[in-house]
């Protein structure tokens, strides 16, 4: 390929082309799953009420696992926790 040929690509293809992709900045962002520890850590729910709060359907989550395999790992949906003790927030303020 001539050596003008190229130069003329590479600049045609720099004047068609947007601006580089950048990464984006989150730190606010909240994730939408998390596993028991990240709901510790946000919300400062124990373990046991994790799992509890679960078994009643207050909060959402879901197991994943390979079929057949006996062990896998436990996804809280943040929303919902958030749900939950804004529901709480709620009804304490009702009562008062």
């Amino acid at each position: 390929m001539p050596v003008e040929h190229r130069q003329t690509m590479k600049k045609n293809r720099t004047d068609k082309t947007t601006a580089p992709v950048r990464p984006g900045d989150y730190t606010g962002a909240m994730p939408e799953f998390g596993r028991v520890t990240d709901v510790q850590r946000r919300f400062g729910l124990k373990r046991g009420s994790c799992y509890n709060l679960l078994a009643t359907g207050k909060i959402k989550g879901v197991l994943l696992r390979i079929k057949g395999k006996k062990s896998g790992v436990r996804l809280f949906d943040l929303a919902s926790v958030r749900d939950f003790i804004h529901a709480q927030m709620d009804s304490a303020e009702r009562k008062s």
